[in-house]
């Protein structure tokens, strides 16, 4: 066997994705998010964790979480989307922000209904 038969049997090709999700987070991503996470504050946290368990819009329906976070929550999604290096957690966060964006986009238009 080749040297280089030798290690591409030994380090198998890995798909795009699972490429992406085998890079190493450098310390100063975890501190980071880290960071952006404490700046929500302890009831804005809640609301996040809220949102990640009973999805947005049955968070919103129980008044679990608050119309009022949800820009705060936005920003704080937006900043791991931002970094690829956190693998499925950044998928989750698109999505989380997508639905957070939809709901807005929905009950935007509702309000513009009723007031016409």
């Amino acid at each position: 066997m080749t040297l280089h038969k030798l290690d591409t049997f030994l380090t198998p090709e890995l798909s795009t994705a699972e490429e992406e999700y085998s890079i190493p987070l450098d310390i100063s991503d975890i501190i980071n998010i880290c960071r952006e996470y404490n700046k929500l504050g302890w009831q804005i946290q809640s609301q996040v964790d809220l949102i990640l368990e009973l999805g947005v819009e049955e968070s919103l329906k129980t008044g679990l979480v608050k119309r009022e976070s949800l820009p705060f929550i936005k920003n704080f999604l937006k900043a791991i989307t931002q970094n690829s290096y956190f693998g499925d957690a950044t998928s989750q966060a698109e999505d989380c922000f997508e639905l957070i964006c939809q709901h807005q986009n929905e009950t935007k238009l509702i309000e513009v209904s009723a007031s016409n």
